[in-house]
C-alpha cells in the first residue's frame, strides 16, 4: 500500500489477452476494408464491360435505326449486370451511359461509366 489508502498493482496478468483482442480487432477492420474497396473496385469493372459492350452492341444494330440500337444497348447492358442510363447518337457515333451497382455493401455505391463506338466497317476488303 502506498499513501493515502491506494494500492498499485504491479501484476500485469491479462495485458497480453488485451492487446491481442486490440489487434485481432485491428485486422478485421483492415480485412473489412479490403473487401469493400475489391467489391467497389469489381463493381466498377463489371459497369465498364457492361458499357463496351453495349456500346458496340447498340453501334452495330445502328443499321437498323437509331431506336434498335439504343435498345440493344440496353439489352447488352442488363444482361452484363448495367442498367443503360443513357443513349445517345452523335451521328454514326453511340455514346451510352452504364451503371452497375453493388448489393454486397450496406451502403451500395453505384459505379456509372460512359463509352462510345462508331460505325463497324469492313477496312481490310
Amino acid at each position: 500500500m502506498t499513501g493515502a489508502g491506494r494500492t498499485v498493482v504491479s501484476d500485469d496478468r491479462g495485458a497480453a489477452t488485451v492487446v491481442a483482442a486490440a489487434m485481432v480487432a485491428a485486422l478485421v477492420l483492415l480485412l473489412a476494408t479490403v473487401l469493400v474497396l475489391g467489391a467497389v473496385v469489381a463493381t466498377r469493372h463489371r459497369a465498364a464491360v457492361a458499357a463496351d459492350l453495349a456500346a458496340l452492341a447498340g453501334a452495330a444494330e445502328g443499321v437498323r435505326g437509331q431506336r434498335a440500337g439504343c435498345d440493344r444497348a440496353r439489352s447488352l447492358a442488363a444482361s452484363n449486370g448495367g442498367e443503360l442510363r443513357s443513349c445517345e447518337w452523335q451521328g454514326w457515333n453511340l455514346q451510352v451511359v452504364v451503371a452497375s451497382t453493388c448489393g454486397c455493401l450496406p451502403v451500395g455505391g453505384t459505379a456509372t461509366v460512359r463509352a462510345r463506338a462508331g460505325p463497324v466497317v469492313n477496312v481490310m476488303g
